[in-house]
């Protein structure tokens, strides 16, 4: 993304395009929030924040503009591949679980239990919306006056839904690390986030491209990943902390009991 300089209204457009999902995040979370939690929830958002400011510094550094003329020649195919999974998909994810990980160690962790509680899921959720904040205020910012209604809806229902989709299923992972033994926990998480970068890195090489074909896979990709994540969400958040056994499927919620 080019440097641009931002106005407040930039800002507030921004806002709108992860408001509806912040809403249903929270209001979808069956407990009332704690004063730790709504903190955490903030700095979620802050974290988010930085890390689309540190991707921006860092994207001109690692992948300064080459001129693809002059040297040898690369397939756009090759290129699409490249800008998907590892430009967009591996480099976003770092950041971002990367903070879900050490705000959810700081804030909702029970180091009795070994345990992840389910406000982790939240953060991460929130920390996908504070960078879906900034990365949609910037191309919104960006682009002429005659398409940027046309930017915000895009962003608002693709690009914020699928930050939101790949993180709370990374958060869905944390807590359904808690039925594993400590030493299997670290290599469940990173498949965790190796799933991510994947997840990010299809729905991208499927959209940039502009096609129509590829557009109706990723929404189907969208549709999955919410079913995915709703039923995850009755098993580890919803009947967890309203204790509702009849939620959860007979040997899932053994697994969770031992």
């Amino acid at each position: 993304m080019n440097e641009i300089e931002l106005s407040l209204f930039d800002y507030f457009i921004g806002s709108l395009t992860i408001l509806p999902w912040a809403i249903v995040l929270w209001k979808s979370f069956p407990k009332k929030l704690s004063r730790n939690a709504q903190i955490g929830i903030a700095m979620a958002l802050l974290l988010g924040w930085v890390s689309t400011v540190l991707i921006l510094w860092l994207h001109p550094v690692i992948w300064p503009q080459t001129d693809f003329v002059t040297k040898k020649k690369v397939s756009m195919l090759t290129q699409t591949a490249h800008l998907a999974f590892i430009q967009a998909g591996m480099m976003e994810e770092s950041f971002k679980i990367l903070f879900i990980l050490l705000l959810s160690f700081a804030l909702s962790y029970d180091f009795k239990t070994k345990s992840f509680l389910p406000e982790s899921v939240l953060f991460a959720g929130f920390v996908a919306m504070g960078f879906s904040f900034i990365e949609n205020t910037h191309y919104i910012a960006r682009e002429i006056a005659d398409r940027k209604l046309d930017i915000f809806l895009a962003r608002t229902i693709h690009s914020s839904n699928i930050h939101l989709l790949i993180n709370l299923c990374f958060g869905m992972f944390l807590l359904k690390s808690n039925s594993k033994e400590t030493k299997e926990k670290i290599p469940y998480l990173f498949y965790a986030f190796l799933l991510a970068v994947l997840q990010h890195g299809v729905v991208d090489f499927l959209l940039i491209p502009g096609a129509s074909f590829g557009q109706w896979i990723a929404s189907a990709l969208f549709v999955g990943i919410w079913v995915w994540v709703v039923r995850d969400w009755r098993i580890y958040v919803t009947a967890y902390l309203l204790d509702k056994k009849t939620l959860i499927p007979a040997s899932e919620y053994s697994s969770q009991s031992t």
